[in-house]
């Protein structure tokens, strides 16, 4: 047990560079420490307001609807189908990544929601109420979780789909998705840009701390069984 511990915590830390998650890691402290006055940030009164602005045909319905999917009672059957769906393909690993990432990046959002104590954007209470709000705004849940939700699947695809054209369609719209999700929080005024933000830095790096450790997990029960066969 030991050995396959120590195997794991060297693959975990050299198995490629860790450029990307000091990148997010370092944005995600950089608003985090600006979200924790609890004042909104000098651009997110305009760019908010700026994106509440827009008038275009179904907008609305179509973000409420991106918004509405991303609540708890509906977001957590969905994942814990999918992760059931790829146990059951055979993708027993990826599975694992994605139940692991969501449930804990779950975890950790109402952790720092807790800790950040953010207030959120002036609504009427029953605006409130209508949308399922009842905690803090920084970092938004919703942006949080379909960074690791839509990511993953993003990778997945970038990874295994072979046509070029397929891959980046199937990739393109997981993006969009994330994008549209963030869009949806602050068109309803219940985030401030920066807690989508925020929640996409940390739910990126959520993402790719767990997808590492996926990866070390594997190369270390492979490197165990070659040694158990010698």
């Amino acid at each position: 047990m030991a050995e396959a511990a120590l195997r794991w915590l060297r693959g975990f830390l050299r198995a490629r560079s860790w450029g990307p998650e000091l990148a997010f890691l370092a944005l995600a402290l950089v608003l985090s420490a600006a979200a924790l006055p609890g004042e909104p940030l000098p651009l997110d009164v305009p760019l908010g307001a700026a994106i509440q602005a827009w008038q275009f045909p179904l907008l609305e319905p179509a973000l409420w609807a991106i918004s509405e999917v991303g609540r708890f009672r509906i977001a957590a059957p969905v994942t814990a189908g999918v992760v059931i769906a790829l146990a059951a393909a055979g993708w027993r690993w990826q599975a694992l990544t994605l139940g692991a990432a969501a449930l804990t990046g779950q975890g950790l959002s109402h952790l720092l929601k807790a800790v950040i104590a953010r207030p959120r954007p002036e609504l009427a209470a029953d605006q409130f109420a209508a949308l399922g709000v009842d905690s803090h705004a920084f970092p938004s849940g919703h942006a949080l979780s379909s960074a690791i939700f839509y990511g993953f699947f993003a990778a997945l695809l970038w990874q295994r789909v072979q046509r070029p054209w397929l891959r980046r369609l199937g990739a393109g719209v997981m993006l969009t998705m994330i994008v549209l999700v963030g869009i949806s929080r602050v068109y309803l005024g219940v985030h401030w840009p920066s807690d989508v933000a925020g929640g996409y830095a940390i739910g990126i790096l959520w993402l790719l701390l767990w997808t590492r450790a996926q990866r070390a997990w594997a190369a270390a029960g492979r490197d165990g069984g070659a040694e158990a066969r010698a």
